[in-house]
């Protein structure tokens, strides 16, 4: 790969997710293919193909998937063996999407999951394929063969093509809530709103899935705080957008109409752009049942700000209601039958199925358990955008509520506020080990170690910060976990911050010291059956090898 192309794509993957991130890949593609050599291309692709799956542009990464899957099939030799493995990966993605355009043939989505199932069989790992067809089936509505195809993908061992943990036990609480089977989504879902598993996109998945079980199950506290926690992650985000649906249709069926509405108008600018077809009918959804409800209660004199103008409250709601029906009707012509459009208008006649649910809980009117209200999560985030941080890490110690310290970092790290954000991280872990969570304060000072990276440009503070948290995640590790799944994670843990040091070292021209850590994580890797995770690290540690002897 040329250094420009190589360039790019590291500048890139330094950016968030969005517009700035994409823009710099498609770059990238341009100077791969004018060098006219495969290597460049396919690196340049494959990011390129994740800038628009993650940059809420799906529609677009057909295509650079697509020419992906010709090249390899074409020239399989010319893919590493971490990009050949990255192929099959974004398969999955690539199946989700086909199911969210209408205009896209029921024919060619099936034919493209037997494709997919193929190249899964050869590589020994069909757990991920049974996901697959057990969502097709939902989106057909063919409850039997949801039934069988989730049946297999519980009883099929996991392999190094499953989705993560996080994201399995969430794909798997959505095909019992689809099912009615709520109090089976609830306890499948538990481990990842719990925070035993997570990655870029869970809990606030699984939090968004389990809306309605818990209202059905009357979990009604756990049901205000999953609404709480995953809308703030959320609210803003393109990608989201039917995540946001489902959150608009969680206000109308509690009698929260009025936060409906507030929701509503703060997130209409993102229906301008939808992600997909699907995904503008399930907003479209929520909102027009906010619409609906608060004309029933009186409140059809309202307007709601729009594209520069005050919409009538009939008016929107006739609007988005239609548009809704008629995206629909699309699927429903794609796929021969009612199923969408019966599901739509179930929604839109949808009565509450609590009078009123209070978002906020009795502690937070009053009662110290030492959580922080919305109010307060919103003023530290601003004290540390102004850059006032021991202000900020005040208030959060005072609050002494780590998950709130931990979302604090989480943003401030997506705002690049890479000092802040390792101080928060920092107070969360501090936080942790106060209430006995030692992994969890070990996973904390990890994610510190990489602000630390991001922020400095002192190998010192960086080392020192790399040590701390080996230092944490080693005290989880040494007193134990209660189960050998929290073992595990403990081992992942620790694999990661090694991986992340050895880049952290390689920017520091540290080949040797890298590649000592980069060994340690693939050794963990491999003892793991951590196969994704471990050609990766091989790969890095190969080039930090090569760079030893050019030093030497």
């Amino acid at each position: 790969m040329t250094d420009q192309v190589e360039t790019l794509l590291a500048e890139a993957a330094r950016l968030p997710y969005g517009e700035a991130r994409t823009v710099l890949a498609e770059r990238a593609l341009r100077e791969a293919e004018a060098l006219r050599e495969p290597e460049p291309a396919i690196a340049a692709r494959l990011a390129l193909t994740q800038a628009y799956q993650y940059g809420g542009e799906p529609a677009k990464s057909f295509a650079t998937f697509s020419r992906t899957v010709a090249a390899y099939d074409a020239e399989p030799g010319r893919f590493t063996e971490w990009q050949a493995r990255r192929v099959l990966w974004q398969f999955k993605w690539i199946m989700s999407d086909m199911r969210r355009f209408p205009e896209i043939p029921l024919r060619r989505t099936l034919d493209a999951l037997d494709d997919m199932e193929r190249r899964y069989r050869e590589a020994g790992a069909p757990q991920a394929v049974y996901a697959q067809r057990c969502r097709v089936a939902l989106h057909l509505g063919d409850e039997p063969a949801v039934e069988e195809w989730l049946h297999r993908w519980e009883t099929t061992p996991r392999d190094d093509l499953s989705d993560c943990r996080a994201c399995d036990l969430g794909g798997r609480a959505y095909a019992l809530a689809s099912l009615g089977r709520y109090e089976e989504a609830v306890a499948v879902g538990g481990p990842v709103v719990a925070g035993e598993f997570s990655c870029g996109v869970q809990p606030q998945s699984v939090l968004c899935t389990l809306l309605t079980p818990y209202l059905k199950t009357g979990h009604l506290d756990e049901a205000a705080e999953a609404h709480r926690r995953a809308y703030r992650i959320v609210q803003g985000q393109i990608g989201y957008l039917d995540d946001i649906g489902d959150h608009l249709e969680f206000c109308a069926l509690t009698g929260n109409e009025t936060r409906g509405l507030e929701i509503l108008e703060r997130e209409l600018p993102l229906l301008e752009r939808p992600p997909s077809p699907a995904q503008a009918r399930s907003f479209m959804t929520g909102a027009a049942l906010v619409l609906r409800r608060l004309m029933e209660t009186g409140h059809d004199g309202l307007t709601v700000r729009r594209a520069g103008r005050d919409v009538p409250m009939p008016e929107l709601h006739e609007e988005l209601a239609a548009g809704a029906r008629e995206i629909a009707a699309r699927f429903d012509v794609r796929n021969g039958d009612d199923v969408h459009t019966r599901r739509l208008a179930a929604t839109l006649a949808a009565e509450p199925l609590v009078a009123h649910l209070p978002f906020v809980s009795p502690a937070r009117r009053g009662e110290p358990d030492g959580r922080i209200d919305t109010d307060s999560r919103t003023a530290v985030r601003a004290l540390f955008e102004l850059g006032e941080h021991e202000a900020g890490l005040a208030a959060l110690r005072e609050a002494g509520d780590p998950a709130a310290a931990m979302e604090a970092a989480k943003e401030l790290a997506d705002l690049d506020l890479d000092v802040g954000a390792a101080q928060a991280y920092a107070a969360a872990a501090d936080l942790y080990r106060d209430a006995g969570e030692l992994l969890a304060a070990g996973c904390a000072m990890r994610l510190r170690a990489k602000c630390v990276y991001f922020a400095s440009d002192d190998l010192a503070e960086i080392s020192e910060a790399y040590a701390q948290a080996r230092a944490a995640l080693t005290a989880a590790s040494d007193m134990g976990q209660p189960d050998a799944g929290q073992r595990r994670e403990a081992a992942w843990e620790l694999a990661g911050l090694g991986y992340d040091e050895a880049v952290a070292l390689e920017w520091a021209k540290c080949y040797e010291a890298a590649a000592e850590r980069c060994q340690e994580a693939l050794d963990t890797y491999l003892a793991l059956d951590d196969q994704i995770a471990a050609v990766r690290a091989r790969e890095l540690l190969e080039g930090l090898r090569e760079e030893t002897e050019q030093e030497g």
